[in-house]
């Protein structure tokens, strides 16, 4: 997939993404068999629909009947009888008959209303899975690029969508084609003249609807990108409230997301007008034909000999020809509504990850347990191309070494770990471990040998417990409490109410910064990895906090190779190797007394942070 696009919109609102509206035929068959293949897995429960749609269908027709009898029968017979008990005792039969069907019909509507939905609710859920599953496989790159929200509406609304397609689109459509050619067989039959005046009547109504389409289709991409980009930008605000209220910006958020809200609220009254037109228009057209129905009747029922009965009986056939006809506009609106949704979801699912598995994965040679030997050789990587982020990079973390990284800002330090970690592939170049290019290594197996602390650590919402186990089957209780004990994390546990089991709310919200570190350190090493990342763990702590982790460094990577960015260069000063970097190259090397010998950045960088420290 290409990279997105966005556009400026007049007036100074929110940009929106471009590919979010998607645009294909007004059918698409391809699209269509796709959706298929998810349903293809319930089609009991499709056929168990029709089944019941088909008895409704039964008891409709039954429904016609039985007025037809009623009206020629007892009505006509006690028109001209003296004696009108038993035309009534035949009537109240007749009026039996009809509550019991209506009483069967409203059982069947039940399960009608229960068995649709099911089915819709099943199809939504194998397909919700799908994408959810093909998220987590794609690479970093790709969430780069789109705004999350964005891809939250694609999971949640845009499927939702899709569940009103097989319930009251697809299903519904197919079927009421069957009605459609079952009544005008019956109309045909009881009066041909009649059928014939309908049949030149009813292409009035599916111009109609030929004529709504074209804008439906349009108004409903807008809809949905419009809302794709609403969606993302009060993620964007909430997950930066802090910032919003510190710096004062309510007003200005406000009105920014009242603008986006403001062109949503406008796409969907594009949608209402067409809609407010097309239902008067087309029942006006309905009128129409009633209208001819009713004058032809008449003629009929004078000249041709029509009984009352079989009049009522077509003009009640020809309500059930019309009300699938007039639902053609909402059955189309559901589908069109579908289809630019699912276009947005296959876009999604077409998405192939850049950073790809193996087609024979190779193993890691050094056993679980024992460090491995990682190295750069000569890598360079590009986030945007043309724009370089690292040149020719090329060290190695000798087993059990640590090696760790200093520059300053934008010097490419955090693109190390993710090309060791492989969220990204090198542009040219390899990185290896135990002299395997990562790209031939099983990325899953290979990441559960790390353990990585990041300068802004991410905790879930759940237990204390559960964020640190994080579900890995090879984390047991002793290796916790020693992850805990090695974090200096214990006194933090132990003072929680309900310790382990103590809730965390979203994003670790009720944690301090330093406490989230800890925790998080101690997710890190719970696994007991081979291989530790430090993306600058220290930099947001206090002093306090820092010192009781430097005082568990040596316990931490003891036997471990490691990777350590770092800020703060009190942090590394026992690295077996430091690396200083600038503008994506390594300009400097060599061990903490050996760079402050050397007089070069090494020596500039502490000697800022030691005055910064002392004044």
């Amino acid at each position: 997939m290409s990279e997105a696009k966005s556009e400026k919109e007049p007036g100074g609102a929110l940009e929106i993404d471009r590919s979010e509206l998607v645009a294909t035929k007004v059918w698409d068959t391809s699209l269509f068999k796709r959706l298929l293949t998810y349903a293809r897995p319930h089609r009991r429960l499709f056929l168990k629909s029709f089944a019941v749609l088909s008895l409704l269908f039964i008891g409709e027709l039954l429904g016609t009947r039985i007025w037809k009898g009623a009206i020629d029968g007892p009505v006509a017979g006690a028109a001209d009888a003296e004696d009108k008990a038993p035309f009534v005792q035949a009537l109240l039969w007749w009026v039996g008959a009809y509550v019991a069907l209506i009483a069967a019909m409203t059982v069947l509507r039940y399960f009608q209303t229960a068995t649709l939905n099911k089915t819709g609710q099943a199809v939504v859920h194998d397909l919700r899975a799908a994408v959810f599953r093909h998220l987590q496989s794609l690479d970093l790159g790709f969430f780069d690029r789109r705004p999350t929200g964005a891809l939250v509406t694609r999971v949640t609304t845009d499927i939702e969508s899709l569940s009103e397609m097989f319930t009251s689109g697809i299903i519904a459509l197919l079927f009421d084609s069957v009605k459609v050619l079952v009544v005008l067989g019956m109309l045909f039959a009881i009066d041909v003249d009649l059928a014939l005046i309908t049949m030149l009547t009813t292409p009035i109504l599916i111009g109609i609807s030929l004529a709504f389409r074209g804008g439906a289709r349009r108004a409903h991409r807008e809809v949905r990108a419009r809302l794709a980009r609403l969606n993302g930008y009060l993620q964007e605000v909430l997950g930066g409230i802090r910032v919003v209220q510190v710096f004062r910006r309510e007003e200005r958020v406000a009105a920014r997301f009242n603008e986006a809200l403001a062109r949503y609220f406008e796409a969907n009254r594009r949608t209402i007008f067409l809609f407010a037109l097309f239902y008067p228009v087309m029942s006006l057209a309905v009128y129409l034909i009633q209208g001819a129905a009713l004058w032809a009747g008449i003629g009929s029922i004078v000249g041709k000999g029509l009984t009352y009965g079989e009049f009522v009986q077509f003009w009640l056939l020809l309500n059930m020809l019309v009300r699938p006809i007039r639902e053609l506009g909402e059955r189309y609106n559901v589908l069109q509504s579908a289809f630019a949704s699912a276009e947005r979801i296959f876009q999604v699912l077409d998405t192939a990850p850049t950073v790809v598995p193996p087609a024979t994965p190779a193993a890691v040679r050094t056993a679980p347990g024992q460090a491995p030997h990682i190295a750069f050789e000569d890598v360079c990587f590009s986030y945007v191309a043309d724009t370089p982020v690292l040149r020719g990079i090329s060290f190695e973390i000798p087993p059990g070494k640590t090696v760790a990284v200093v520059g300053a800002t934008g010097a490419g330090k955090s693109t190390l770990v993710n090309l060791l970690l492989r969220y990204y592939d090198a542009s040219s170049g390899r990185v290896a471990v135990d002299d395997v290019d990562l790209r031939e290594l099983e990325t899953s197996a290979f990441r559960a040998r790390f353990g990585l602390v990041l300068q802004e650590d991410f905790l879930f919402a759940g237990s204390v417990e559960e964020n640190l186990v994080m579900d890995r089957s090879e984390v047991s209780a002793a290796s916790l409490a020693e992850a805990i004990d090695a974090a200096q994390a214990r006194d933090l546990v132990n003072g929680l109410e309900g310790g382990l089991a103590a809730e965390v709310a979203e994003r670790g919200a009720t944690f301090s910064t330093g406490e989230r570190q800890l925790l998080a350190i101690a997710r890190a090493l719970a696994a007991e990895p081979d291989v530790v990342v430090l993306d600058e763990a220290t930099a947001a702590v206090d002093s306090a906090t820092e010192h009781r982790i430097e005082r568990a460094t040596s316990r931490l990577l003891a036997g471990r190779s490691a990777l350590v960015i770092a800020h703060r260069l009190s942090t590394i000063r026992g690295a077996d190797e430091i690396l200083v970097m600038a503008r994506g190259e390594i300009r400097e090397r060599g061990t903490h007394d050996e760079l402050l010998a050397a007089e070069g950045l090494y020596a500039k960088l502490h000697a800022l942070q030691y005055a910064a420290a002392s004044a």
